[in-house]
């Protein structure tokens, strides 16, 4: 990371940090996270004007021993050349799907250009979005503000965790690998497969035309699904119908 910094033309650069990962799930253990910064904050000291952008859309869905507090936080006041700006909301952090309710936070402390960034922001959205949706603003701000909202969230979280936690039992079997192998996962939403033989856009068409399986392809050889929305009991299924569906267009390419 410090190389790809220190080459950035005219001493100007934009790093997005996306943890938990989309489509990977995963995020740094501690120490690559202390790797990371290590890395900006040298870049800084070097002359590097870096905007460091955090996507934290998928923050606290942590199942492992992982950086449980936002990168962001360490970023705020680590340097004068950092600005640090975190992009995060409601709709998977809170499980308010479809509602998209985002938050802008710019880790500043001078005053002068925390408000010229401000209405900078506020000119950007008027001539873009202009009408903001007030109901879902309005019923998430009441949401986060019951006394119960924060129980009902950890009880979604130990869900999520025991579906991650399955795909992981179920993967590390070994009876799928040679047809595919997931990413590193630890968080989040998703587990990424490498598919080995077949084409992902095929695999994904296929089960979804022959099995009603839906999932989402990624260049050739990836494929993310979305644990997040299968109950506990289909995840072997699923699975399973992956690995017969690699299968199955194996055995139409033999025939071609």
């Amino acid at each position: 990371m410090l190389k790809a910094l220190l080459s950035c033309k005219n001493g100007k650069a934009i790093l997005v940090l996306n943890f938990p990962n989309n489509p990977t799930g995963y995020t740094p253990t501690v120490k690559e996270a202390e790797g990371i910064l290590d890395a900006i904050k040298q870049a800084a000291d070097l002359g590097v004007n870096i905007v460091a952008v955090m996507d934290d859309a998928y923050f606290g869905l942590y199942y492992e021993d992982l950086i449980k507090e936002y990168i962001f936080a360490r970023l705020v006041g680590l340097h004068p050349n950092v600005l640090p700006i975190k992009i995060d909301g409601a709709t998977k952090e809170e499980y308010a799907w479809g509602f998209r309710v985002g938050f802008l936070t710019f880790g500043i402390q001078d005053p002068l250009v925390l408000e010229a960034l401000e209405k900078k922001t506020m000119g950007s959205i008027r001539s873009t979005i202009s009408c903001s949706p007030h109901l879902s603003q309005t019923m998430i701000l009441d949401a986060l503000l019951d006394p119960e909202f924060e129980m009902q969230r950890k009880e979604r979280n130990k869900v999520m965790e025991d579906r991650a936690r399955r795909v992981k039992e179920i993967l590390a079997d070994g009876k799928y690998a040679d047809e595919f192998e997931p990413y590193p996962f630890n968080s989040g939403y998703f587990v990424c497969l490498r598919i080995k033989h077949s084409d992902a856009e095929t695999l994904r068409i296929h089960l979804l035309n022959q099995y009603g399986v839906g999932t989402i392809s990624l260049a050739k050889t990836d494929l993310r699904i979305a644990f997040s929305c299968l109950e506990l009991k289909d995840l072997d299924r699923l699975f399973e119908l992956i690995y017969q569906s690699c299968k199955e267009l194996n055995q139409c390419y033999i025939k071609l």
